[in-house]
């Protein structure tokens, strides 16, 4: 669906600012644009304080749960980590483990399997670790509402303490301690943080105390180091905002994470061709971080464990090549399937308000990036779902700002067995007879106008390709991290010729064209697309004519305007300024 694009106009003293901070005056636009219009808070944002990683002060329970495993270990006990398959847990997982061997307790591991055992703590886990002899557990990026199940491990003598830091239910677990941000109890001052660093403060607060400067031994220092990067890394693949503090912890993951501190990830980073270039939260999120939550998707997560876990630079290696291979079949299964859903909604004629797709041949677990992909496309929410057991579907959804999911949701829950989430997503599960039901509801009473119905995209500035040096590229880079609630800065032109084009890739999925705008005389750049390769070339066959996403590909010309960012290609010692397109429409 077409996008109203809004150019930020936000007025700000752009060249005392520029001349304050060393920056370049559009550098300076996308700060003011995103809030920081003064030289208090441009200093802060570009400021880098390492200093409080280890400080849990306000965060509930913290000290219960530190004098829990201090008697853990003193006792003896055997302890169990109860954590979860996508990256926030595998990375919980691992930093619990490391760091309580340093502490001096050896503890096993027990990740649910996503399709036999479902998310989190569950009963089937609290049997296996009382046949297992397991006297403690200690959960991590899930927990905080194993009511249920916490009592039945209290029923066969087994404490727990509880460590997340996703939404508080209306009961809480009655653990030895329950550690999450979100708790109303709290004073911790930052509610948004990861279960990864949940899980860094009890670790910190064991090992290092509540200082950083309390670490002196070079072994601590690279410790801390690599449970640092574990946390940075999960804050990014879990998609936290980046305030200050987490946009500092994944700035100090992004600087040290090719130190080598972490064998398994410096496999990751060799087997996909990113060990010698610049590591951003963009290689986290789209390409290191998908490799370890693939494996939780169709097979488990224990392959990206052992891989966080991993010691030995050849298997290590091995584990890599496979979480990669995985990782190809997921987007090569998710492709396939939003394809298909595409297909389904365009053959539909009318398109609904609110999106209720079933497609039987999906495996379940990549059903919400579908749901995912198709909101994108169509700017609507949507739920997939697919076959579970005998008469029943599975669904998850993915949603819009102007659309509560779990509200509506709610207000059908007499349709579902089971169904949880939040404003933005859900899962449902639920028998399959009900689905027409279910979608009749839902767009009978989801109140969407169509401006709720319209993607905006945000641009930054009006900004030429020839305007765009190595500078401006570094400059811009002083910003990142980028991610949620940090967003990478998109600039536009109004008439963009494309003059010439490629398809390149494994997977022939990403177009480069060369392109020249009004007013550059015969200059010519670079443009590449990396998403979405058969929506641009239906973009093309509607606003310019059947045959025209072949035609581009020729030499034809066609002149359009175009989102895009700037980056930098280095090859060989050679840097070169190249676009990425992010969006595109036809000229007014």
């Amino acid at each position: 669906m077409a996008k109203k694009w809004i150019l930020r106009r936000i007025p700000a003293d752009y060249k005392r600012l520029s001349e304050r901070f060393g920056l370049d005056p559009v550098v300076i636009r996308v700060l003011v644009n995103r809030g920081y219009d003064t030289e208090e808070s441009i200093g802060k944002y570009l400021s880098f304080d390492d200093s409080g990683f280890e400080n849990s002060d306000g965060l509930i329970d913290i000290d219960k749960a530190k004098e829990a495993v201090k008697r853990f270990r003193d006792e003896g006990r055997k302890v169990r980590i109860i954590g979860d398959y996508d990256i926030d847990g595998v990375c919980s997982t691992a930093i619990l483990l490391k760091g309580l061997k340093k502490y001096g307790i050896t503890a096993d591991y027990a990740i649910p399997h996503r399709i036999t055992d479902g998310y989190g703590m569950n009963a089937n886990l609290v049997e296996g670790a009382k046949n297992d002899g397991i006297t403690a557990i200690i959960t991590c990026d899930n927990g905080i509402s194993a009511h249920d199940e916490v009592e039945l491990a209290k029923s066969y003598g087994i404490d727990v303490v509880v460590t997340d830091h996703h939404d508080i239910p209306e009961i809480l677990p009655d653990a030895l301690a329950v550690v999450d941000p979100k708790r109303s109890e709290s004073n911790y001052p930052n509610t948004e943080i990861c279960g990864a660093y949940v899980a860094y403060k009890l670790i910190a607060g064991l090992l290092f105390g509540d200082d950083s400067e309390m670490v002196v031994s070079e072994e601590d220092r690279t410790l801390r180091d690599e449970l640092r990067i574990l946390a940075g890394f999960a804050t990014v693949g879990d998609v936290m905002p980046l305030n200050s503090e987490n946009k500092a912890l994944v700035k100090f993951c992004l600087n040290h994470i090719k130190d080598g501190l972490n064998t398994g990830l410096t496999a990751l980073m060799d087997a996909t061709d990113l060990l010698e270039k610049q590591i951003s939260s963009y290689s986290i999120g789209f390409v290191l971080g998908p490799c370890i939550n693939a494996t939780g998707r169709i097979a488990s997560a224990d392959n990206a464990l052992e891989l966080l876990m991993c010691e030995d630079e050849i298997r290590a290696a091995e584990i890599a090549d496979l979480l990669k291979e995985m990782n190809e079949e997921r987007k090569q299964m998710t492709e396939d399937g939003r394809t298909a859903a595409s297909e389904l909604v365009k053959a539909s004629g009318s398109i609904d308000d609110v999106l209720v797709l079933y497609l039987p041949d999906i495996h379940e677990s990549i059903a919400g990036i579908i749901a995912g992909r198709v909101k994108e496309e169509f700017y609507r929410p949507t739920i997939v779902f697919t076959d579970a057991e005998e008469g029943k579907i599975k669904g998850s959804g993915r949603s819009i700002e102007a659309y509560n999911m779990f509200a509506h949701l709610n207000e059908c829950k007499d349709l579902f067995d089971k169904f949880g989430g939040h404003p933005m997503a859900a899962g449902i599960t639920m028998p399959k007879e009900n689905l027409e039901e279910l979608r009749k509801r839902l767009n009978e009473n989801a109140n969407l106008s169509e401006g709720d119905l319209t993607n905006t995209l945000y641009i930054d500035a009006d900004m030429p390709f020839s305007y765009v040096t190595e500078r401006v590229v570094d400059d811009l880079a002083r910003l990142e991290p980028y991610g949620n609630k940090n967003e990478k800065p998109i600039f536009a032109r109004k008439e963009v010729t494309f003059t010439s084009g490629k398809i390149v890739g494994k997977n022939a999925n990403v177009g480069i064209y060369t392109v020249k705008e009004a007013n550059s005389g015969s200059r010519i750049f670079k443009l590449k697309l990396f998403r979405d390769l058969d929506c641009f070339h239906e973009f093309l066959d509607r606003e310019f004519g059947e045959g025209s996403s072949a035609e581009i590909y020729r030499g034809k010309e066609f002149t359009m305007k175009v989102a895009y960012y700037p980056d930098l290609n280095e090859f060989q010692g050679v840097r070169n300024v190249e676009f990425v397109m992010t969006d595109y429409a036809k000229g007014e």
